[in-house]
């Protein structure tokens, strides 16, 4: 009896885990992909960019140096609305609660700004986002490969307060910070989520000012640099909050050059009631994705799609949620005309992590969640792994699936072919319970060549594995000829021998930019060469024969026009170019004084401008034309960026400019003296230059009276202030 009921049991287990895979499909499957070799995209690495935290420990620095990754988002998530540059801390900003317009009525409600309490926590313990340490990665990133982080940039936008013309100053000091520590901006997020209420403030709570805030800033940091792109956050569903969001934001599209849109499969980090953590959800991910940028921004604008937050997730970091995560990021590479950046969330935080977290207990008891040490991947981890090693620094090759759908839109095997390393390698996605009969055409032939074939598969359908990091994911399942099977629930490597492909550099494959001299005659000039493709290749500057594969940097270049030609060894391939190193130039302009403040004018001179004051740093900007407070007495010095240059000064002199009325007079006179004066010097003088009185006056009205009825008539000259700084000639009658 005990049998009978123990293999009963069993049986139900079994059909349990059977009807686990949410698709009914036939027994025997098999798929065919067709490879076009004539077809070839340059794959955008951008699209394989992460949310990556930490950046203040040696530890932390040690992981971001490990993951290397290919785009920084900074700051990023809810905080960075709260994001305050100066002390590099998420603070309130506004009140704590405000009014705002719902719905498409606009009926008034009350919001508190979301998580206030862990604001209040950031802001008085003093909590760091880490700006030093990514400065510290990033200049050590350019000292060793020449080039800094790929940054996606998110701006406060409260921080400039609620005067909407008033050129949002705190944003543009944020830019000329940025730029001082080293960073490329040239992309920035103005906002994270704004269309929630709670993710705005009392200085921008409805659309209207959002709107506002934007479009100054959006100016005010084009301003600075012409190429900087901006984008806008928009809703990728319904909105109860604020339905009209993405029509009101796009009414005039003239502020904005991208859209920034967030989308999570599955498991909603946003609101749990929206969850939909079905496997078949993950499964189908990439219909998701897509649709929520199909439905939603791209109803109102074709500007590209920043997807800078997203993830897949159906019961955790399992089987189903990593496919479908790659299954996205292969629908992306056939999407580039519609996703520019994407970045998933996250590498190393809590949601959607690529490492391990662990429970420990801390001093005081309470049990708390920690990274774990020796570092172990989650699946997506390894999915993601497996992904860039293929994908990044790839050229895509055309091709198309023959398979099942699983519904439509999506089919049960999902496929990309690159080339790379000079090879074709598939990528390839079996979604399915079964394993699959995989069949390779070359350009309308059957591939019958070698071939390595590795796979990570997986038995259930929310399985999950953790590996030691630096563990591949993957197992080799055949290396030969002969038949392709693809593991159920299996992503998948397929090294393709034999296949004949020249691959065509892309039109932007050279990226090429020039650094004058910093003086005239210094002979420092530089021509900075960055291509997409790794090759062979040969050039000539100046008389000099140089080679490279991928980078280089010819320095020591006088000023002038230099034609030059790139060539690829063993290809007909020659394409040239025409540039010129300016000389360097010396600082010009003029500091010009209005009451009390002084303007600045910059017309040459390499930027960043270093202003002075009285031997004290003020700012370092890229702005040519500024103005600041001054008093009497304050100097004032502009540098260009280096010492070479020369620099322009200006001492304040409040006096310089002063009247004496009338003039002439029959002896009394009142002179107009600056307010900030209490009292003056002034000696007098006649044309024969003699003393004929030395006194203190006092300063009323912002004017000195002078009586001088009892002199014969003529002329005198008045000098004011103990160091002379004005002079003013009075004529008696």
């Amino acid at each position: 009896m005990k049998i009978k009921v123990l293999l009963l049991f069993l049986i139900v287990i079994l059909k349990s885990n059977a009807q686990d895979y949410p698709f009914n499909l036939p027994d025997n499957i098999e798929a065919t992909i067709n490879l076009n070799t004539e077809s070839q995209e340059s794959f955008n690495n951008l699209l394989l960019g992460t949310n990556i935290h930490h950046f203040s420990t040696d530890e932390e620095k040690d992981f971001v140096r490990l993951f290397n990754p290919l785009s920084v988002r900074f700051p990023h998530g809810l905080w960075a609305n709260w994001y305050d540059w100066r002390r590099d801390v998420s603070r309130l900003f506004g009140e704590e609660q405000f009014e705002y317009k719902q719905g498409a009525n606009g009926t008034p409600r009350m919001k508190e700004v979301d998580f206030l309490a862990n604001l209040y926590i950031f802001d008085n313990n003093n909590i760091k986002v880490g700006i030093d340490g990514l400065t510290t990665l990033n200049t050590e990133r350019k000292s060793n490969t020449g080039k800094g982080f790929s940054m996606m940039w998110t701006f406060n936008m409260s921080a400039d307060g609620t005067d909407f013309s008033n050129g949002s100053p705190e944003s543009v000091a944020r830019y000329q910070d940025l730029i001082n520590r080293g960073f490329e901006v040239k992309d920035v997020e103005m906002g994270n989520e704004n269309f929630y209420p709670g993710q705005r403030s009392s200085i921008i709570p409805n659309a209207e000012d959002y709107i506002a805030r934007a479009k100054s800033m959006s100016a005010a940091l084009k301003e600075l640099n012409p190429n900087i792109r901006v984008s806008i956050p928009l809703l990728r569903r319904d909105s109860w909050a604020n339905p009209n969001w993405n029509i009101d934001l796009t009414v005039d599209q003239s502020y904005f050059d991208a859209v920034t849109i967030h989308t999570y499969v599955g498991s909603d980090p946003d609101d749990a009631s929206n969850s939909d953590e079905a496997y078949s959800t993950a499964l189908t991910a990439r219909k998701h994705l897509l649709a929520s940028v199909i439905d939603y921004p791209r109803k109102v604008t074709n500007k590209p799609i920043w997807l800078t937050e997203w993830g897949v997730k159906s019961g955790g970091p399992n089987a189903v949620s990593a496919l479908g995560a790659v299954d996205c990021f292969l629908m992306m590479s056939e999407n580039q005309d519609i996703f520019e950046r994407a970045n998933w969330f996250s590498t190393n935080g809590k949601l959607n992590s690529m490492l391990v977290w662990e429970e420990y207990i801390d001093g005081q008891g309470n049990t708390k969640e920690r990274i774990k040490y020796p570092l172990e991947k989650t699946l997506f981890g390894s999915a993601y792994e497996i992904t860039r090693s293929i994908l990044e620094n790839s050229t895509l090759i055309g091709s198309d699936i023959e398979a099942p759908n699983l519904v439509e839109g999506v089919k049960a095997v999902s496929a990309r072919v690159v080339w790379k390393d000079g090879k074709a390698t598939i990528l390839a996605l079996n979604l399915t319970d079964k394993d699959v009969v995989f069949n390779v055409s070359v350009d309308g032939g059957i591939f019958t060549d070698t071939y390595i074939h590795k796979a990570m598969a997986f038995l259930a359908v929310d399985e999950e594995r953790a590996l030691p990091y630096n563990d591949s994911p993957l197992s080799l399942i055949k290396e030969g000829t002969g038949q392709i099977i693809l593991p159920k629930l299996s992503i998948n490597t397929i090294a393709l021998s034999g296949v004949n492909f020249t691959e065509a550099l892309p039109s932007n494959n050279f990226n090429i930019e020039t650094i004058s001299e910093t003086c005239t005659g210094k002979n420092n000039g530089k021509i900075i060469i960055n291509t997409l493709r790794t090759k062979n290749y040969r050039i000539q500057i100046a008389g000099v024969d140089y080679s490279f594969t991928k980078d280089i940097t010819i320095e020591n270049l006088s000023s002038g026009n230099y034609d030059f030609c790139i060539t690829v060894d063993g290809e007909d391939f020659e394409q040239c170019f025409s540039l010129e190193i300016e000389s360097g130039n010396s600082i010009s302009g003029k500091i010009a004084q209005n009451k009390d403040k002084a303007t600045i004018a910059i017309e040459s001179g390499e930027g960043p401008y270093t202003i002075i004051k009285n031997g004290d740093l003020l700012m370092t900007t890229y702005q040519k034309y500024l103005e600041i407070n001054v008093a009497h007495g304050d100097v004032i010095d502009v540098k260009a960026k280096t010492d070479c240059q020369g620099k322009l000064s200006k001492r304040i002199n409040m006096l310089e400019n002063i009247l004496a009325y009338p003039n002439p007079s029959k002896g009394v006179f009142d002179m107009y003296i600056p307010n900030d004066f209490k009292e003056v010097t002034l000696q007098m003088f006649n044309v024969y230059g003699q003393l004929i009185s030395n006194q203190v006056h006092a300063v009323n009205g912002g004017k000195v009276h002078i009586d001088i009825s009892n002199k014969p008539s003529g002329i005198y000259f008045v000098k004011v202030g103990i160091e002379n700084q004005a002079t003013v000639k009075i004529m008696k009658q």
